[in-house]
């Protein structure tokens, strides 16, 4: 494979990671092995939860702070019965009674919320001892479990922002506030939807319980098999094929799980090895699938859980954030077949053969009916419905198609996994989503949101691009260390009220974080869908990581697109005017790539020249006349020059 003798450990670690160690790599932990009626009971209880998710999504909620303590409640007791605090505790007798313990200790925070809700509002300000006894221990609990499911660093992040709350009466004046004692803290956290139960929760147990469970049940009935099936027959034949049908099924598949890791460990394990045996060379069969499977937590209609905490943050229905995010998502993956094409061009690799595809017509003709229920999600958001209640009937319509094909009918056990695995896979989210209320609850206590925005408008000396760029930077060091969610929830508090007030739109910058934090997925040092792509691969972690984030590399200049140019985010609706802007937008990242991959039609070998042309697809993101001008007279000299190289060069090999 060529790997450096000079690797680290850690590259090392990740290089021998399998599938399995990527989902343990993704969530920090690894469930505890559970048997015979402690197994039964765990699964019980999810399905129940996701039940009750389902029935209240139905019939409605009576109380918000209800509904979200029973939604914290089943999160935290199921969370510590199937995570141990550590590996090598996993199966140790003591840890796991503890750790009941701990479970007993939620559903006794649970209860305690359920009897005292009613009466949570008329406190605020004035909290009792209880209150401040239950807040304390909410915190200890939230913050363990996070620990333990979702990572070290989002627990230190969380308790950064503790102390600061604490104790940032110390701080320099720019920083300072007067200061928060600690039973008004962990009281305020608790008793207020501001806090613990604010609206990162209230996303977790309104929308993403119901949406993992609906990519559990478009995958299990063989939606997700359908997409990579049509994939291939599609595009299999062409240049560079089974990185296009990396690409077009990652991007499908990606947008409706919203989870890059998982997209690279479903898509790539078939994708990836199709890609090295026609020739690409792993660490760029890796970095295709991780860079096409981040641009699922941009690509409606699911995206990632940010985007639901956006529509609330921003008070816009869910279908206007997708109609926004559409097209630069889709100029995203425009962006990757470019490169993987000029890549193929470059490197002379084939398709499949198309004896060895399955036509189009035939795939459409086996199982046109899976991608039903997709269609019926996607009208239903578009159409105004309640992305939960669009959320149930694509699961039910799931059912049905699935009950109705005698070929690939599931029993009920095979349905009864599904919604277990569902409310499972929601504890992840469930725990980042309420450590997220802690840091939003102190950032609101303390008053740093509007600090840290004047803070940022002064660095930036009221120049708007030193003020995108600080943001890009912030975005993608938090985005490291941090899930997307988190990032964008704090971003969104202390960055984006900055970016408005000098003048950008309020849906293109929250966008705007929202993407420096999804690439973080393929940014080393910590690239984690680049890392799950290098496994399977077989190939070296850090080079995988550096090659996913040449390849996606669009993803860092299309934010400054649509914030210089808001009408890619069709912020004034569809229309005639857009086509202009979308076609230079095309045109720009069609330069960028090519300046990237030193490619078009022939190889680029002078610096030079690369740097005019990527030049050139930068100045067609500025909106104006003479820019987009410019911009295209460079593309057109430099690419109709190569043009005309590679025909001088084929007339010389003719003769």
């Amino acid at each position: 494979m060529g790997r450096s003798q000079s690797m680290t450990k850690d590259e090392k670690d990740l290089d021998s990671m399998d599938e399995k160690d990527l989902e343990a790599l993704a969530e920090d932990g690894k469930r505890r092995p559970l048997t015979g009626g402690v197994a039964l009971l765990v699964g019980a209880l999810a399905v129940i939860w996701t039940l009750y998710t389902i029935y209240s999504t139905i019939f409605g909620v009576l109380n918000v702070l209800v509904y979200r303590g029973i939604h914290l409640t089943f999160a935290l007791a199921l969370g510590f019965v199937l995570f141990p605090p550590s590996k090598k505790l996993a199966g140790h007798k003591i840890a796991y009674a503890i750790d009941l313990l701990l479970a007993l200790t939620s559903v006794a925070l649970g209860i305690y919320v359920l009897n005292s809700a009613g009466s949570f509002a008329d406190r605020i300000g004035i909290p009792n001892r209880a209150d401040f006894i239950f807040g304390a221990i909410a915190v200890v609990l939230i913050l363990e479990l996070t620990r333990r499911v979702v990572g070290k660093s989002m627990t230190i992040v969380a308790g950064v922002f503790l102390v600061y709350a604490l104790f940032g009466r110390h701080l320099p004046s720019f920083l300072a506030h007067p200061g928060v004692d600690v039973k008004m803290l962990t009281s305020t956290l608790l008793i207020s939807l501001e806090g613990i139960f604010g609206v990162a929760l209230g996303v977790s147990a309104n929308l993403l319980l119901i949406f993992i469970v609906v990519a559990q049940f478009l995958v299990g009935t063989g939606t997700g098999q359908f997409i990579m099936d049509l994939s291939s027959s599609l595009i299999g034949w062409a240049r560079g094929g089974p990185a296009k049908i990396a690409i077009i099924s990652s991007g499908l598949f990606g947008s409706i799980s919203g989870s890059a890791v998982a997209n690279v460990l479903s898509t790539g394990a078939v994708t990836i090895p199709m890609m090295k045996k026609l020739g690409y060379k792993p660490h760029f069969a890796g970095a295709v699938e991780a860079a096409a499977s981040t641009g699922g937590q941009i690509m409606p209609p699911v995206m990632g859980a940010a985007a639901f905490v956006m529509a609330e943050v921003l008070g816009v229905p869910y279908a206007k954030v997708c109609v926004s995010a559409a097209l630069p998502a889709i100029l995203y993956y425009v962006a990757l077949l470019i490169m993987v094409d000029l890549e193929a061009a470059r490197t002379q690799l084939r398709g499949i053969p198309k004896e060895n595809l399955v036509p189009v017509k035939k795939t459409l003709k086996e199982g046109w009916f899976y991608i039903i229920p997709l269609v019926i999600l996607i009208y239903l958001i578009m159409t105004g419905s309640s992305p939960q209640r669009a959320g149930v009937i694509t699961i039910a319509a799931s059912i049905i198609i699935n009950l109705l094909n005698w070929k690939n009918r599931l029993s009920l056990k095979q349905y009864l996994h599904m919604l277990k695995e569902g409310s499972l896979g929601c504890i992840l989210i469930a725990m980042a989503c309420a450590t997220a209320g802690i840091i939003m609850g102190c950032v609101n206590l303390t008053g740093l949101g509007p600090n840290f925005s004047g803070i940022l408008v002064s660095l930036a000396s009221g120049n708007q691009l030193a003020l995108l760029l600080l943001t890009m930077v912030a975005s993608i060091i938090l985005g490291m260390a941090l899930p997307t969610l988190i990032c964008y929830m704090i971003l969104a508090v202390l960055i984006a009220p900055a970016l408005v007030s000098m003048g950008v739109e309020p849906m293109a910058a929250h966008l705007f974080v929202l993407y420096f934090g999804v690439i973080s997925f393929v940014t080393p040092p910590v690239a984690l869908a680049a890392y799950a792509g290098a496994a399977i691969a077989n190939a070296n972690a850090m080079k995988t990581g550096w090659t996913a984030a040449k390849i996606a590399t669009c993803m860092f200049v299309l934010p400054f697109m649509f914030v210089y140019n808001p009408e890619l985010i069709l912020i004034h609706g569809l229309s005639w005017s857009v086509l202009p802007i979308i076609i230079t937008s095309v045109i720009g990242t069609t330069a960028i790539c090519m300046a990237i991959q030193g490619y078009a039609f022939t190889p680029i070998r002078h610096w030079p020249v690369r740097v005019i042309l990527f030049l050139a697809g930068i100045s067609l993101i500025y909106p104006g006349m003479y820019t987009d001008l410019l911009g295209i007279a460079c593309f057109a000299l430099i690419v109709g020059a190569n043009y005309r190289f590679k025909q001088k060069d084929r007339v010389i090999l003719s003769e």
